[in-house]
């Protein structure tokens, strides 16, 4: 519904009429595969727990970037600041996953900042 509310915007329907024939097929395609990649993010969640998807998720990155590499050269934007955000994406959902006390005693975390990590909202 959001989608149809933008369509609404003066122009909008001005650049979809613009887009060249031969684009057609790549907008095609990349829905095809998102729909089905969300098909799978949420059979896995059916599946295994969330803190095993995350990281597996988060890896996706990883791979955006390398393929946007390989076949959009010349239009995407690959700088110093993507690559640490991808990385800090990535570790960050790694250390997510990890168990609270593993994590505390792997870094020698003084008492009070471990039990702020153990500190839980509900159960």
């Amino acid at each position: 519904m959001i989608f149809s509310l933008i369509l609404l915007k003066p122009g909008a329907w001005g650049d979809i009429k613009r887009m060249q024939r031969e684009n057609l097929p790549w907008f095609l395609s990349s829905a095809v595969l998102v729909a089905v990649s969300q098909a799978f993010v949420y059979a896995s969640l059916a599946v295994a727990p969330l803190m095993v998807v995350t990281p597996i998720l988060q890896l996706s990155l990883v791979f955006r970037l390398f393929l946007s590499q390989l076949i959009n050269r010349d239009y995407e934007v690959m700088n110093t600041a993507v690559l640490i955000g991808a990385f800090t994406a990535v570790l960050g959902s790694i250390l997510v996953s990890f168990d609270t006390d593993e994590l505390t005693t792997l870094l020698g975390l003084p008492q009070s900042p471990a039990d702020f990590l153990r500190y839980r909202l509900a159960g």
